[in-house]
């Protein structure tokens, strides 16, 4: 299917549409990769800000990196499908397009070289939680709701995880000047809901 350039950036980042400048992260990309297929699909725009601004990009480096993280940190890999797109001064914009996958779920590897499900829920990728991770591996769907509703609490976590990677429940009292209990609280709730996800390293408890 053939994509208009000026149709895309009147759209706003969500589910099934994401904004890079470049690619500089094969972890990170990996992960918006699989929350598509593990969700509903999506398109992927490199060479655009975040205020949909285009900067351009060569596409063949962009091919590159893609593929690379397309089948070395997604398992299953994901076949990707390109489109180059160009604006009126000539800089070329790369559009990936994601399908829904038949063969959920895909998981990405991070830098700690663990395993992680991810889903799209409004412009974010999550990590699945146990919920939502038994309806992939059932076959069913497995959208977060979209009425859920983050909070400013919850937007500042996520952020923080997406720059550090993981987040302690001690990181997290100094972020948002919480209490233990408060903080515990917080966490087992956004676990629950598929928000974040726990881990333990060298008896180290994180989540991300």
């Amino acid at each position: 299917m053939q994509h208009n350039l000026a149709e895309l950036l009147r759209l706003h980042e969500g589910e099934q549409l994401d904004f890079k400048q470049r690619i500089s992260s094969l972890e990170k990309i990996a992960r918006t990769l699989c929350a598509f297929a593990n969700t509903r699909g999506g398109l992927l725009l490199v060479g655009v800000s975040d205020d949909r601004s285009i900067c351009g990009t060569d596409p063949e480096e962009e091919k590159y990196m893609l593929e690379q993280a397309a089948t070395d940190y997604c398992n299953p890999p994901l076949p990707l499908q390109y489109q180059e797109l160009e604006d009126e001064e000539g800089r070329t914009v790369l559009l990936v397009q994601v399908q829904e996958s038949a063969h959920k779920p895909h998981a990405c590897r991070n830098q700690q070289g663990h395993w992680q499900v991810y889903v799209r829920l409004q412009d974010k990728s999550i990590p699945a939680g146990p919920t939502l991770l038994s309806q992939l591996e059932r076959g069913l769907d497995a959208v977060p709701d979209p009425g859920i509703a983050l909070s400013r609490h919850e937007k500042s976590i996520l952020a923080f995880i997406e720059l550090h990677k993981r987040i302690t429940l001690k990181q997290l009292m100094i972020l948002l000047n919480f209490s233990r209990r408060r903080g515990e609280r917080l966490l087992h709730d956004m676990e629950n809901r598929g928000l974040v996800r726990r881990f333990e390293h060298e008896r180290q408890e994180y989540f991300a």
